[in-house]
């Protein structure tokens, strides 16, 4: 039988601890815990410690800490995915599944022909999304959280491809090789970005700016992937081709 796990805040020496809010409503009213369950705590940082519930006062949980250890389930290389936001719950399908695959960071971006823009006072939507990356991160088991960023513009973030050991560019153009064929070039990298593009695909604008940038053109098939299937795909393909 699995622990149940919960991402809490915790740093080295700590003996006990009082956890509230949503992770207590989850541990109590989700899990049925009880005083004396074994559970995981993680912190998101790279640590998880097996812990005892040995107080409930109304929705405030007290465990005991056991102890605290690093374990890195993470990819050996960075990758983030840069995304044309898509319609409705897709986004949360993208998120989960990317987290679950390692991804380090996540940003959404508005390309001239996305169909979904946020306006401003969006953070509701972006708390919404980071918490489906910590679910996904205790469902899968990893120590660290995909980083959820704010949405910007693809301009914007394309003045720090070159601090990336390769940037792709997923496009269908006559100069976008196989991403294969472009990996094998790459032995060893330390980060990645990727973009994806709506499913209106990039303008000609945009092209120009990622060729400018320096960004490496690729290819996904001969088939038009929704925003979702790209991302994921890449995330997958990337980290079994750097995993040790």
């Amino acid at each position: 039988m699995s622990v149940s796990r919960f991402c809490v805040p915790f740093h080295a020496g700590v003996k006990d601890i009082w956890i509230d809010g949503s992770e207590t409503h989850h541990m109590l009213r989700v899990k049925r815990s009880r005083i004396g369950d074994r559970i995981v705590l993680f912190n998101g940082m790279g640590d998880e410690c097996s812990a005892e519930i040995i107080e409930v006062k109304g929705s405030r949980v007290k465990v005991k800490i056991g102890q605290i250890k690093t374990v890195s389930k993470e990819s050996n290389v960075g990758i983030d995915i840069a995304f044309a936001i898509p319609k409705g719950r897709r986004s949360h399908f993208l998120i989960q599944k990317c987290a679950e695959l390692g991804v380090q960071k996540l940003f959404p971006l508005h390309y001239e022909r996305s169909i979904v823009k946020f306006k401003d006072g969006c953070s509701e939507k972006i708390e919404r999304w980071r918490k489906i990356a910590v679910e996904a991160s205790k469902q899968c088991g990893r120590n660290t959280i995909t980083e959820i960023n704010d949405v910007m513009d693809f301009g914007n973030i394309l003045k720090s491809v070159g601090s990336y050991d390769i940037s792709l560019f997923a496009c269908s153009q006559s100069v976008s090789n196989n991403l294969k064929n472009i990996l094998k070039e790459h032995q060893r990298v330390n980060k990645i970005i990727s973009f994806i593009g709506p499913e209106g695909g990039f303008t000609p604008k945009e092209i120009g700016m990622a060729k400018e940038a320096g960004c490496e053109f690729v290819s996904l098939g001969q088939r038009i992937l929704r925003v979702e299937t790209s991302a994921i795909s890449i995330s997958a393909i990337l980290s079994y081709r750097y995993s040790a």
